[in-house]
């Protein structure tokens, strides 16, 4: 079993954060010299939304919005899913499939400490073999 601890040691636990005022041009310069999917937005301690490539095409593109000048507080998504340290990767991605998400930030008494995505739970899935190698099977 897989734990979504063991992914955040293996990928490192950084999570690109901007602050809900950061303008959704700079939220997608920060994703693409990243190279991910996401940003959590963030004030202070406290988590107030993510914001998605998802939310960039149907809450800005689509909606014919001004990156440049569009916060990213109001265009997140409000709503975040989190996980714990100890979670099994399985279920992680059993509820981002159920909610149609990619991602979950990973929370510790109260603090940001990584974030997951559907990447993460392929890549652990692909790494876990179904059943150990048996005479007359090849080991993989």
């Amino acid at each position: 079993m897989t734990t979504v601890q063991d992914v955040l040691m293996s990928k490192g636990p950084d999570v690109i954060v901007a602050p809900s005022t950061a303008t959704v041009f700079e939220a997608a310069c920060m994703m693409a010299q990243a190279r991910v999917g996401a940003v959590v937005v963030r004030d202070g301690g406290r988590i107030m939304g993510i914001f998605t490539e998802r939310d960039l095409l149907t809450r800005v593109v689509v909606a014919k919005r001004d990156a440049s000048s569009v916060p990213l507080c109001e265009v997140m998504t409000k709503q975040v899913r989190t996980c714990r340290l100890g979670d099994d990767l399985a279920t992680c991605g059993e509820i981002m499939a159920a909610e149609h998400i990619r991602h979950l930030a990973v929370v510790e008494e109260g603090a940001l400490i990584g974030l997951v995505g559907v990447r993460d739970v392929m890549a652990a899935r692909i790494a876990e073999p179904d059943q150990p190698a048996s005479p007359g099977r090849l080991a993989s």
